[in-house]
């Protein structure tokens, strides 16, 4: 009995002195055996995640505030943009020649590309990029190992290569190692790899001419994707086509994503099953999309492992409308995180959250979450781990992964809030 009750103080001292073993105890002496029900959805509103520790400083170039831009793009460990004045920049990684600068050095602060050309539109994609001057001429630039530069050059070529034979085009997009573009009068061409049916035909090779896709067809917008892509018709119509890996053609892949025997390779364009809905933009992940309609509705479908879908779930899915009740009119899908924005400019993000990609959060989201700060935003695109959009002002913001310097901060620490491009002072146009 003695040696009990010492026991016994015992363990209260501990108790008392221990928070985590009062709530061992609590836990261990629990005796609820009421049947828990599983829950049929996930909540809308998530907990606020922890704080996160600031990175240390890092010592930055001598540096001044960034130039007016009128669009960016965010690529797999690059960023490019177009200013106000028609010049062309970028930074980030740069081992493939990817931001078009002669070299091979990445580069923390933007770098201009091109000089002398006008520049209006540019995209960034897995190690190559691809612009468009004011009159409409194609230039690509940075890794050639698959036709995606329109060059028969393997290797690199670090400086922007015009586009041979190419009529003139006012929208382009890179995609991972293929690229697509859009005339004036609707019609789509790619070129580059198509060992998954990327470029829409059903010979699986690379084709380093640019050939037009679905020539029956006209098209209003295109996405150029990892081995997929997505595009719509000026109907609203959207197509999908490529690898259907993770289920990002937004098809079942055993019933509707068959050739030749092979599961996954969509080589023709397919009507995705909501045929009822009208879209007006499309962006293509990783193994994810999303699209919005005519009336401001987001759907994804895909992937969904870290909620990149924004459904309150983690299960793959085919298009299903993004949780809450805003409008969208921009959005951009990451490696496995979705940026969008709303009507009112505000700029939400869902999904992984392990390099920042989130802006604001310390952990992954399966519901849209709005990025840190007040700032209003006009366009935005996502890369691999991080985000760059353009303000209401015309300034340029970063957030996310800044491990090859994406983010023109100067340095490479990654950025859990939207921070503004800067530029070297050497460099300011």
């Amino acid at each position: 009995m003695e040696r009990e009750t010492d026991l016994s103080n015992r363990l209260v001292t501990l108790i008392r002195w221990s928070p985590l073993a009062c709530l061992s105890l609590v836990l261990a002496c629990s005796t609820d055996a009421t049947p828990k029900t599983k829950p049929v959805a996930a909540p809308a509103v998530e907990q606020k995640a922890p704080m996160r520790e600031a990175p240390p400083e890092e010592p930055l170039p001598p540096m001044t505030a960034s130039p007016s831009f009128s669009m960016v793009d965010a690529g797999s460990g690059h960023s490019c943009g177009v200013a106000e004045s028609a010049e062309l920049f970028c930074w980030g990684r740069n081992d493939q020649g990817q931001l078009g600068d002669s070299g091979s050095t990445e580069q923390t602060l933007p770098v201009p590309v091109g000089e002398g050309l006008k520049w209006r539109a540019v995209s960034a994609g897995g190690a190559h990029s691809c612009g468009l001057t004011t009159d409409g001429a194609a230039y690509c630039w940075g890794a050639s190992i698959a036709g995606q530069l329109g060059s028969d050059t393997l290797g690199t070529i670090p400086e922007p290569y015009r586009i041979q034979k190419a009529p003139p085009f006012v929208k382009i997009s890179a995609g991972e190692k293929h690229s697509c573009a859009l005339t004036a009068d609707g019609k789509l061409y790619c070129w580059g790899e198509n060992l998954h049916g990327e470029l829409g035909l059903s010979v699986f090779s690379y084709f380093s001419p640019a050939v037009q896709v679905a020539p029956q067809l006209t098209w209003g917008y295109v996405s150029a994707g990892f081995h997929d892509s997505c595009a719509i018709t000026v109907e609203g119509k959207l197509y999908c086509w490529g690898f259907n890996n993770g289920g990002a053609l937004g098809v079942e892949a055993e019933d509707r994503c068959e050739m030749d025997g092979a599961p996954g390779l969509c080589a023709l364009p397919l009507r995705q099953p909501a045929d009822s809905l009208r879209f007006m933009t499309v962006a293509t992940g990783s193994t994810h999309s999303c699209a919005i309609t005519t009336v401001g509705v987001l759907y994804c479908w895909g992937a969904n492992d870290h909620g990149q879908l924004g459904s309150g779930f983690r299960e793959p899915l085919g298009p299903t409308a993004v949780m809450g009740d805003a409008r969208y009119v921009a959005v951009s899908a990451g490696r496995d995180f979705t940026c969008a924005l709303t009507k009112g400019g505000v700029a939400q993000c869902w999904g992984a959250d392990d390099e920042g990609q989130l802006a604001g959060r310390a952990a992954d989201a399966t519901v849209p979450a709005p990025v840190a700060g007040t700032t209003k935003f006009v366009t935005l695109s996502s890369g691999s781990a991080h985000s760059c959009a353009l303000s209401a002002d015309h300034t340029v913001y970063c957030w996310g992964s800044n491990a090859d310097g994406q983010l023109g901060t100067g340095g490479k620490k990654r950025s859990f809030a939207p921070a503004k491009l800067m530029f070297a002072t050497r460099n300011h146009p």
